[in-house]
């Protein structure tokens, strides 16, 4: 006879068998497991934090995510948006249709209907595809499981204890597997979701590097990018799904004008720069590996040179920028992939005092007075000046 294992939680009974008889978990018709798991998780994403309301944030923020809701979900949830007065750069989602933005991102993307698209459509897309039901109910599979195997080696078969550690193992690989490809299942679809919605998918990369330029303030920063795993690997996972999300975005909004996230936004992809010492023109020539989406003019190239990081002070006021610092500006042609090539910046050696002629930059690029994207540090070593007749 099958040995059926039954568990109830949450007022919700699931019934399974052992993996060996049982190879799929049913998924339940009806979404009352759901609404419990969303209610019960609701303290714990609030974090101590009180709920904003009321505010030019609350307004923006719901007509963005019911606009993701109307793209591509039909559960009777009872559908939220909550911001959470908290300092936590992330946002999060539970099942039933509930969705969380804390306090701390909200300064960076403000009002911008595009970056609130991209914060909140990979967490739309994890609720709306039940992705917190599959784990709780694999993970309560899991904890019948072990019970199973205990109550086997209890009643004296031997051959329970080696496999309920060969199962320990398996099990949690196998969360750990479904965890991934639930994050990359909400990355398709949230970038999809956006292009019915009419939200350009290139807000998606604007967004990450917007959050990758702030890295720097670790506190705040580190748990957004350790929460989504998607960040570390920066653009390559998202472009996977980009050019079919660019051509649902192409075949529903012809205007993007038109579209409720309005016109694309220019982003930039820079790669390493490099600086070579010309010492005939005694200058530093600065090569940037760069391309760019939806420019429509050159973009703005600053360098910011620092030594020991602290800024260092220019020897020509032409290149002075905030207290003297040293900042070269230059306005560079960006083309798309296929048709550029690396940008060029002259910074004359008269710009540095001898002492400081060996010292690290970061390229910033901006776009109508917004960044769009920075580099890491990269060294910069300028020539020594000839004495001239």
């Amino acid at each position: 006879m099958k040995l059926v294992l039954r568990v109830c939680a949450l007022a919700f009974c699931v019934y399974f068998l052992p993996r060996s008889l049982a190879q799929e978990l049913q998924m339940p018709n009806d979404y009352a497991i759901d609404l419990q798991l969303g209610m019960a998780s609701r303290p714990q994403m609030m974090k101590g934090g009180s709920e904003i309301v009321g505010t030019e944030a609350n307004q923006v923020g719901d007509e963005v995510f019911h606009h993701l809701v109307a793209a591509g979900f039909s559960q009777p949830y009872p559908w939220k948006l909550t911001l959470v007065n908290s300092d936590f750069v992330n946002a999060g989602s539970t099942a039933g249709g509930q969705v969380y933005v804390y306090g701390g991102i909200l300064t960076l993307i403000g009002n911008n209907k595009g970056l609130w698209a991209a914060v909140i459509s990979h967490e739309t897309a994890h609720t709306g595809r039940r992705h917190q039901v599959r784990v709780y109910l694999q993970q309560i599979y899991i904890q019948q499981m072990i019970a199973y195997y205990r109550a086997r080696a209890n009643a004296g078969d031997k051959s329970a204890n080696w496999a309920l550690a060969g199962f320990a193992v398996s099990s949690k690989l196998l969360l750990k597997k479904m965890e991934r490809e639930q994050e990359h299942d909400a990355d398709q679809q949230g970038m999809l979701l956006m292009a019915r919605a009419g939200y350009h998918p290139d807000y998606v990369f604007a967004l990450h590097h917007l959050l990758l330029a702030r890295t720097g303030e670790q506190s705040k920063f580190a748990a957004f990018f350790s929460d989504h795993p998607r960040w570390e690997t920066r653009d390559q996972r998202s472009e996977n799904v980009y050019a079919d999300a660019l051509a649902e975005y192409n075949r529903l909004w012809t205007d993007p004008m038109a579209s409720p996230g309005g016109v694309p936004p220019t982003v930039a992809f820079l790669g390493h720069p490099e600086a070579r010492e010309n010492k005939n023109t005694e200058m530093a020539d600065i090569s940037i590996p760069m391309y760019c989406r939806n420019a429509v003019e050159p973009v703005d190239v600053v360098l910011i040179f620092q030594k020991d990081n602290r800024p260092i002070q220019a020897a020509d006021p032409k290149f002075a920028g905030k207290d003297g610092a040293l900042v070269a500006h230059d306005k560079v042609p960006c083309s798309d992939k296929d048709d550029s090539g690396p940008g060029v910046v002259h910074v004359p050696a008269t710009a540095v005092y001898d002492h400081d002629r060996s010292t690290k930059a970061v390229v910033v690029v901006g776009s109508q007075g917004q960044m769009i994207a920075e580099s890491k540090p990269f060294n910069v070593h300028f020539p020594k000046q000839r004495k001239h007749k």
